[in-house]
């Protein structure tokens, strides 16, 4: 209900602007926050959560605080790099506001993203204490300020949409620290107060008295950072592109479509990423402890771990699976009779409907590569973390070229397909890296990540359906079209696509139970322990 409540404030939000005020803030200003936060948070969430869990599978949140402390000043640091790199090289006007405008809301996002970034060590704690309860609501909660607020000041005020966008970031980012503050300052008064008195009497510092397993993260942490750079490059990298190649209006139609069709990205995928990475990351832990116990891999409790790290990876991989290709099946015939009856013949009539088609078989790989990644970031050591910071280079260097020239020949339609083949070179890569992970483990096959064939089929059959229905009923819609006429057709098109949906989720009732049941679970069991028999037998020999 709260996204649909955010969705809708946005989809209000864009019929007050024009595509360029649009490109503006989905694309520009996106830019310049997303890679501020990235590059000064990402590495500190994924090393971090390499914490051993203690004897009562805790996590010590003196040692988490005392690198976690660190996101500040990266974050202060990286704020002042980012704005003042934009700063220099915008020069004059950008996406139709003025200069002084323009460079006041870049102003305010880099503080945004400050602001934001001192709610950090809050979150990482309640991230490595598995808290995802909390995480959802903060969220919640600062997406809807941000979404009201910039509603009510592009419709009531005559403030230029840079400025009402700038203060609705800064709002989100106020509202995410008081959040985290009110649920986590006790607990990180009291750590901070113990770990301070425990480095004066060893002569040291707060923040800075760090042992073997610290350093260990910041080691990790390093690493990481460099990785979401490098991510950074891959996942927006062509957005960059647009920025440099492609007008104010195209920026506009492809960020409404981009926010648009990643509305499940970021309501379903998103989340379940993080939670994947935390439950692959404790049952790594859990293994690779069970593995030093027990000898050789060919243990009993090694195997036995090694299967149920599988079984949660198959389950995650084909729920996304699923997920993405009801996406592929009805985003492209529903495409245009979406965006007209959402955003009126002013978007129905642009490129808008072919982008919008193109991401629709885009967030297939996306969910992909989302569970996928997060798995090989979670398992692999150091040295292989290095590895894949080379390749992802690479991959870097190969998005870019591709999004130069798709960009240049196809438009908005031609960055879609560069980001798809990102994605799929990707998800390739990950895959070579789970088969050599559980290479130990018989009866292994990637395969088994894929779901049923019946699956298959009815997502095969309910997308031929769906284009049948959208030549034979849509064909001969148009801008002239009445609104009556047109709502008739949609109204047609519609109900083809419920009844497809019903059948596809019958099949998928039948075919899917065991996936269905390994994500129950996990649910019971967040925290990514092996099994309790498991945890007992650890505990004893410990002891």
């Amino acid at each position: 209900s709260t996204r649909i409540i955010s969705f809708s404030l946005n989809l209000l939000i864009a019929r007050y602007l024009t595509p360029e005020a649009y490109g503006l803030a989905s694309i520009q200003f996106h830019l310049i926050t997303s890679t501020i936060l990235l590059l000064s948070r990402e590495g500190f969430r994924r090393g971090c959560l390499r914490f051993q869990t203690q004897g009562d599978s805790k996590v010590d949140a003196r040692k988490v605080l005392s690198v976690a402390w660190l996101t500040v000043p990266a974050g202060v640091l990286v704020s002042a790099a980012i704005c003042g790199a934009v700063l220099l090289m915008s020069g004059a006007e950008a996406g139709g506001a003025d200069a002084h405008v323009y460079r006041t809301a870049v102003l305010l996002h880099g503080l945004a993203a400050v602001v934001e970034v001192l709610a950090e060590p809050l979150y990482i704690l309640a991230l490595v204490q598995l808290q995802f309860r909390l995480r959802v609501g903060m969220d919640t909660l600062a997406l809807l300020s941000k979404s009201a607020l910039t509603l009510l000041l592009v419709s009531s005020t005559h403030l230029p949409p840079a400025l009402a966008f700038s203060a609705a970031q800064l709002a989100f980012a106020c509202v995410t620290l008081l959040g985290y503050a009110v649920a986590m300052g006790r607990q990180v008064a009291l750590a901070v107060r113990s770990q301070a008195a425990g480095a004066r009497g060893e002569g040291g510092s707060w923040g800075t008295h760090w042992g073997t397993e610290e350093r260990h993260v910041l080691s990790m942490t390093g690493l990481f950072t460099l990785q979401a750079a490098e991510k950074q490059v891959l996942a927006e990298g062509s957005k960059f592109v647009m920025v440099a190649f492609q007008s104010s209006y195209d920026q506009g139609v492809y960020g409404l479509v981009a926010n648009l069709g990643s509305l499940v990205v970021r309501t379903l995928f998103q989340p379940l990423e993080e939670i994947a990475f935390a439950a692959f990351s404790r049952f790594k832990v859990s293994i690779s402890s069970t593995g030093q116990q027990a000898g050789p891999p060919s243990g009993s409790q090694y195997q036995e771990g090694l299967q149920q790290l599988a079984g949660v990876l198959k389950a995650l991989v084909k729920a996304v699976c699923m997920l993405g290709l009801l996406s592929a099946s009805f985003g492209p015939p529903y495409a245009y009779t979406l965006l007209r009856l959402v955003y009126s013949t002013r978007w129905s009539e642009t490129q808008a409907p072919a982008v919008l088609a193109a991401f629709s078989v885009y967030i297939l790989f996306v969910a992909v590569n989302g569970i996928t990644e997060a798995f090989v970031h979670a398992v692999l050591d150091k040295r292989g973390l290095k590895q894949m910071n080379v390749l992802l280079v690479v991959f870097a260097a190969t998005h870019l070229l591709a999004s130069v020239v798709l960009v240049r020949s196809a438009g908005a339609v031609g960055l879609v397909a560069a980001d798809t083949i990102n994605m799929i070179i990707r998800i390739g890569t990950s895959l070579w890296y789970i088969r050599q992970q559980f290479q130990d483990l018989q009866g292994f096959s990637l395969l088994q990540l894929l779901p049923s064939r019946s699956t298959l089929q009815a997502c095969a059959a309910a997308a031929a359906v769906s284009h049948v229905s959208n030549r034979v009923v849509m064909g001969n819609v148009s801008k002239s079209t009445s609104s009556r006429d047109f709502l008739v057709h949609a109204g047609i098109h519609v109900i083809v696509a419920i009844m497809c949906l019903m059948m596809w989720v019958m099949v998928v009732y039948k075919a899917e139970r065991g996936t269905v049941h390994e994500l129950k679970n996990l649910r019971r069991q967040p925290h990514g322990q092996v099994d309790a028999k498991s945890k007992e037998e650890q505990k004893n020999k410990m002891e």
